[in-house]
């Protein structure tokens, strides 16, 4: 059946309210998934990216096929934010979405960009909602005061979009309780607030025992291993993992460190490996689609992410800590942006200070001279996850949160 045909049996039933979905994040099959989960499929209808490019244009994504739901594929002519002048204001937008909605909504539907209050596109995007008599509802992970981040005529810039996308809108999402306390100073009484993240963990295939190959394959059997997989690039903490896993080498020789992922640090941090000369400690691998993690995580021993706050930035959610806590892998990270939501410390693993060497490396040692811990931060691990962050979960309060509207 097509699009159209599908849009038009939803519009005969009567007083259903619509939602439209229109961000690239959902263009990723991985946390599309969550939608599954909904309650009324049929109120959804996604506006999504024909084709999205991520990685620097490394990595091309297309929408999922889903015959359960209503998907129309549009151009998005921005797609990173390092362009002139704009720079990341308008990433994601989709000029058509206007010409989308004139055909396709009625006025009380909802639009969930899905995007930050301090863009452009979001501001376009409130814009036209208000204009279609829409209800318009964006996201946020900001976790950091932009009075700390922004001086001059960018905070000035921001702060007048702030206010105008909350004005403009019905809703907003926070995506960790931190981000909220970030919001609060520009809110009003009349748009409502929800902490919820934009997508959830699959905890049906991150779970703990999940078969795979991947240490005959890289010749890993018997070994201790630390995992690392993260984008290469000054935010996530690689060249304080290599240095902390050297570190630790002298009272774990035969341990092992794999180092998972892509970026502009890539080349640097081999040249560190070769340098300490461990390269016979650290395999290093290419990305790996998100679904072949899970394997993964059932294989290793402990996750290593020791995130660093870089220009104004701090971790937000962390999606690889909480798919790793739902597969029962013990957590070592760091104290900063949204992650002690997510990974609670001595309970479902341990946070250090960032760039702290000293602290990652005992971390380390202690949790691999101590199977007992590990065991138990693996079980609270998921407890955590499939009971704040499992797909269901998630689905089932952003639903009712955009029905209230």
């Amino acid at each position: 059946m097509a699009v159209e045909e599908k849009i038009a049996s939803v519009n005969k039933k009567a007083k259903i309210m619509k939602i439209f979905i229109n961000s690239y994040i959902y263009a990723y099959e991985r946390f599309f998934r969550m939608f599954d989960f909904f309650g009324n499929k049929d109120s959804l209808i996604f506006i999504l990216p024909r084709v999205w490019k991520a990685k620097g244009g490394k990595i091309r994504v297309t929408p999922p096929v889903r015959s359960e739901f209503k998907i129309i594929k549009t151009w998005t002519p921005f797609y990173h934010s390092h362009y002139p002048i704009i720079k990341g204001m308008l990433k994601g937008w989709m000029p058509f979405t206007g010409w989308i909605l004139r055909k396709y909504a009625q006025k009380g539907d909802v639009l969930l960009s899905a995007g930050e209050p301090n863009l452009l596109g979001t501001y376009l995007y409130s814009r036209l909602a208000r204009k279609r008599g829409l209800k318009h509802v964006f996201l946020t992970f900001q976790n950091i005061n932009y009075e700390k981040r922004l001086r001059g005529i960018k905070l000035k810039v921001t702060n007048w979009l702030l206010r105008q996308n909350i004005k403009l809108s019905a809703g907003a999402l926070c995506g960790t309780y931190q981000t909220y306390e970030v919001l609060k100073p520009y809110l009003n009484d009349k748009i409502k607030v929800a902490v919820i993240p934009q997508t959830g963990v699959d905890i049906d295939l991150f779970k703990p025992g999940v078969e795979s190959d991947f240490r005959r394959r890289f010749n890993l059997e018997d070994k201790f291993i630390f995992l690392f997989a993260a984008v290469f690039d000054e935010r996530k903490g690689v060249f304080t993992t290599i240095n902390a896993f050297n570190e630790t080498l002298k009272e774990l020789p035969d341990a092992r460190l794999v180092m998972i992922g892509i970026g502009k640090l890539w080349s640097q941090a081999k040249s560190l490996v070769s340098r300490l000369r461990i390269a016979d400690k650290v395999t290093f691998i290419e990305w790996l689609p998100n679904h072949e993690l899970a394997g993964i995580f059932s294989s290793v021993d402990v996750l290593v992410h020791p995130s660093e706050p870089y220009k104004g930035w701090e971790e937000q959610m962390g999606s690889t800590l909480l798919q790793a806590s739902s597969s029962g892998l013990p957590v070592i990270s760091t104290n900063i942006g949204g992650i002690p939501e997510s990974i609670i410390n001595q309970k479902t693993g341990i946070l250090v200070e960032p760039k702290n060497i000293k602290a990652l490396r005992e971390a380390m040692i202690h949790l691999a001279r101590h199977p007992e811990v590990r065991a138990e931060f693996g079980r609270q691990g998921r407890k955590h996850v499939v009971s704040e962050y499992g797909h269901k979960v998630v689905a089932g309060k952003l639903e009712r949160f955009l029905n209230s509207l």
